[in-house]
C-alpha cells in the first residue's frame, strides 16, 4: 500500500508542473497574438502611405495636361493637396510636393540631360523598316512627391518622365 502512496504525491507534483507549463505555452500565445496584431496594423498603415504616394505620382502625371505644354514650366509645379481617404478629415493624408520632413509643399522637378537615357534623340539605330523610339521631342525630368499623414509617417517616391512636344 505504500507504494501506491508515494505514486499519488508524485502524480499531483508532475499535475502541476505539467498545468505550469501549459500555462506559459498560453501566456506566450497571447503575447505572440498581440505583437503580431500591432505588426499587421502597422503594415497596413505602411500600406497605407505607400499607395497615398503613388497615388500622388499618378495624380501630377495626370495634372500636366491641365498646366499645358507652354503655360506653366514643369520645374515650377507645386502639388499640394490633401485626400479624403478618411472619413475624420483632421486624419486625412496630404500629398506634396516635397521630400521627407518637409512641411510645405515646393517645386521638386528637375530637367534632365536627354543624353542620359537611353531612348534620347541622339541615340544611334537602324532606321531601316522600323520605327524609331525617342525621336518625339519633350524634355525629361525627375520629381520627387512626398505623402504624410498627420501620425507622422511618411513615404516619399521620386520618378522620372518625358513631357512635352
Amino acid at each position: 500500500m505504500t507504494h501506491f502512496a508515494s505514486r499519488r504525491g508524485s502524480a499531483l507534483a508532475i499535475t502541476l508542473i505539467a498545468l505550469t507549463v501549459l500555462l506559459l505555452l498560453v501566456v506566450g500565445a497571447i503575447t505572440f497574438t498581440g505583437r503580431n496584431q500591432s505588426a499587421a496594423v502597422s503594415k497596413t498603415r505602411s500600406d497605407r502611405v505607400e499607395a497615398c504616394a503613388e497615388t500622388a505620382r499618378r495624380y501630377l502625371l495626370s495634372r500636366l495636361k491641365v498646366f499645358g505644354t507652354g503655360a506653366v514650366p514643369v520645374t515650377s509645379i507645386s502639388l499640394e493637396q490633401v485626400l479624403q481617404d478618411d472619413q475624420v478629415v483632421a486624419d486625412s493624408s496630404t500629398m506634396r510636393t516635397a521630400h521627407m520632413g518637409d512641411t510645405e509643399s515646393a517645386p521638386t522637378a528637375a530637367v534632365l540631360a536627354t543624353s542620359s537615357f537611353s531612348s534620347g534623340k541622339d541615340q544611334v539605330s537602324d532606321a531601316a523598316n522600323t520605327l524609331r523610339e525617342g525621336t518625339a521631342g519633350g524634355s525629361y525630368y525627375r520629381v520627387v512627391v512626398m505623402c504624410d499623414e498627420p501620425g507622422g509617417r511618411q513615404a516619399e517616391t521620386e520618378f522620372v518622365f518625358r513631357f512635352g512636344i
